[in-house]
């Protein structure tokens, strides 16, 4: 089984690609460049210009995750996080990537 799918779930395809996180957890030890590689091929894949995150329940993003979506927000992607945390919300102002991440709640 390809490593993204083991840690992502898929949920639409397109212009842009949204993911989320099945069960809410992420683990700290995630093999980044398989990751990077999977996710950049799905974008090719359908031809996506952005991928949102639906961090809906997810309590902690490890930092390779956050490292790996800036590459991607560096590669030319948008990169839109949904509902995250405050926890989250609190790392990504003090390591200022919520500068470079479009933030969205949808209050679900």
């Amino acid at each position: 089984m390809p490593i993204a799918q083991e840690l992502i779930r898929v949920y639409e395809t397109g212009e842009t690609t949204v993911i989320g996180f099945g069960d809410g957890e992420m683990p700290d030890q995630i093999d980044i460049p398989a990751m990077r590689d999977e996710i950049v091929e799905l974008l090719k894949q359908h031809q996506s210009t952005g991928i949102a995150v639906d961090l809906t329940g997810v309590p902690y993003v490890p930092s390779a995750m956050l490292g790996l979506l800036a590459s991607l927000k560096k590669s030319g992607y948008d990169v839109h996080l949904y509902n995250p945390s405050q926890n989250v919300r609190r790392v990504l102002e003090v390591t200022r990537l919520n500068r470079l991440f479009q933030l969205h709640d949808l209050g679900i």
